[in-house]
């Protein structure tokens, strides 16, 4: 992710990657949403970190990459109308500064009802490595019954029914 290197060696293939990776899903929100994409693009930019920061990797020097922020978005009539934006980072530190929460999704939603809302996870951050996985994986898990009974064929999310976990016997 180009971490503890010059600001200036950023890869720009990494945009075509992750404009792979997400579209996808972009594109699926979309077609649920009933909005045409005419294209997907990924835009991409680093911080640095100012100074010295000590990770499990080892030592980010200072001004070199500490954080970087993707942007992929979904555009109609050359506008984005669907965006996703990751931030991937090692310190809140940086510079320039970012609006960084210690850990956690930020979700905005632009419209007739538009929302701000935050989703904090309660984890100590030293236990956070171990602790990550989880949130990624749990959908997944939850939605083998549900794939299993689907008719045989391409299934998406939009497809099934909502995933929540099972949180008792059944």
């Amino acid at each position: 992710m180009g971490f503890g290197k010059p600001p200036a060696e950023f890869d720009e293939r990494r945009l075509s990657v992750v404009r792979d990776s997400f579209g996808p899903s972009l594109r699926l929100v979309a077609d649920t949403l009933s909005l045409r994409l005419d294209s997907v693009e990924a835009t991409g930019e680093v911080a640095t970190a100012p100074r010295p920061v000590h990770i499990a990797a080892g030592v980010l020097p200072a001004g070199t990459v500490a954080a970087q922020r993707i942007t992929v978005a979904g555009l109609h009539d050359g506008r984005p109308v669907l965006r996703f934006r990751a931030h991937w980072y090692c310190t809140t530190d940086l510079g320039p500064a970012w609006d960084l929460r210690p850990t956690g999704w930020h979700v905005t939603v632009d419209g007739d009802a538009p929302l701000d809302v935050d989703i904090r996870f309660p984890v100590p951050l030293d236990r956070m490595a171990a602790t990550s996985p989880s949130y990624t994986a749990n959908c997944a898990v939850n939605a083998v019954p549900f794939v299993c009974a689907a008719p045989p064929g391409i299934r998406t999310t939009a497809d099934l029914p909502q995933i929540v976990a099972a949180l008792g016997p059944s």
